[in-house]
């Protein structure tokens, strides 16, 4: 067994015993994940002419989350030089595969030779050794969610801008929507991974503080990061502002959702069960109602042990 064959074996191995940790049998797991990703993509291609660049920033996202630098110090000093260029150029091609395949279906030519050419820039320019600059961030470093996630996410919340930016061009509302929406996508994925218990034992606060204190801190800093495209939104579309101050209130009220769901499972990852109840509520809104109060006693009764 070659190099290519062992990395991605056990790439292969770890999927499916994540997916035996949530208790499910890995090909129905995989089944289940390939029928409801085409089925999204369907869904979403009927819904609006930009999905095309919806799925470009989706799959480019992907993609960016293998450009971690200690993961990728990690593959260098596994592997020679040339062959974690190979590896990380494969993995790109795998993970981007899905979406392509789909644009091919679709006959979008332009954004798929967008999205293999960036894919391969992203893979040459991670091999680069990292520096001792750190990109700053407009939040003190108590709230560790934003300080690491907006240096892990810089470049995607870069291109959410980019999308303002052509929405304004082109007076188009609904992809300046899309933005701000995209910006709350990637401050939700700040807690989907848990600290360790002592960074919440550590605080001297009641389980309803300590919840009430992490909402707070969530909601200022994803407004920091949002504002500008609500306000610049607002100022172009005025006719139009209930219409975005209601997206605006649906990005706080995910914000919550997924804190909640954060906590109703610490000191483990969100589960396969959370995860599907928190993509319905993605399509159907209103089901926020039920798991809002649903992840709040969950979360109070797994932080409880830890905080009282």
């Amino acid at each position: 067994m070659n190099t290519f064959q062992e990395y991605f074996s056990l790439q292969f191995t770890m999927l499916k015993r994540h997916l035996i940790e949530f208790g499910i049998n890995p090909f129905l797991g995989i089944v289940f994940i390939v029928v409801a990703f085409y089925g999204f993509s369907i869904y979403l291609f009927s819904k609006t002419e930009f999905a095309q660049y919806i799925y470009v920033l989706a799959a480019l996202y992907i993609v960016f989350q293998y450009s971690e630098i200690n993961r990728n110090d990690f593959l260098k000093f596994v592997y020679p030089k040339s062959k974690y260029v190979y590896i990380r150029i494969a993995e790109n091609i795998i993970s981007i595969l899905p979406f392509a395949l789909f644009l091919i279906y679709k006959q979008t030519f332009i954004p798929l030779l967008i999205l293999i050419i960036l894919s391969m820039i992203v893979a040459f320019l991670s091999a680069k050794k990292s520096t001792a600059f750190t990109i700053p961030t407009p939040f003190y470093k108590k709230p560790f969610e934003f300080v690491v996630g907006f240096r892990k996410s810089f470049i995607t919340l870069f291109l959410a801008y980019f999308l303002l930016v052509m929405s304004l061009i082109n007076n188009n509302f609904n992809l300046g929507i899309f933005s701000l929406l995209f910006t709350f996508l990637v401050c939700l994925s700040f807690y989907l991974e848990p600290e360790s218990e002592f960074f919440v034992w550590v605080h001297n606060l009641s389980v309803n503080q300590f919840i009430l204190e992490k909402l707070k801190i969530a909601f200022l800093f994803s407004t920091v990061i949002s504002m500008p495209i609500a306000i610049s939104l607002l100022y172009n579309f005025k006719s139009e502002s209930n219409v975005i101050i209601g997206f605006q209130a649906l990005g706080y009220a995910y914000l919550l959702t997924i804190i909640l769901a954060k906590y109703a499972s610490f000191p483990n990852k969100i589960n396969l069960p959370q995860g599907i109840l928190l993509a319905l509520s993605i399509s159907l809104p209103p089901v926020l109602i039920v798991l809002i109060p649903f992840f709040y006693f969950q979360s109070r009764n797994r932080l409880k042990d830890i905080l009282e």
